[in-house]
């Protein structure tokens, strides 16, 4: 299951925005079978720490049982930089 991040927005920034994006992403991933979840970042323009950090947190807290991976990120240095200060990539 590929989950495009530019569904809610070019400029992901905030931590009660990425807690309203779990949410979102939630009901879109209800009832999905797959074993992962690619996470694309594609024409993201903008991720934030504290965006990147309530949102991948809380999808690994409600998805543990699957594998993210591919994060797409287009070369992004910016959405580089953030995810590997959080240790996501």
């Amino acid at each position: 299951m590929t989950l495009r991040l530019v569904k809610f927005g070019p400029i992901l920034n905030s931590r009660p925005a990425g807690r309203e994006v779990v949410l979102r992403a939630k009901q879109i991933l209800n009832g999905f079978t797959d074993t992962y979840v690619q996470l694309d970042f594609s024409s993201v323009e903008v991720l934030t720490p504290s965006f990147a950090d309530e949102f991948i947190k809380g999808l690994k807290n409600e998805y543990a049982d699957k594998k993210a991976t591919h994060m797409e990120f287009e070369k992004n240095v910016v959405i580089k930089e953030t995810l590997a200060l959080l240790g996501f990539i």
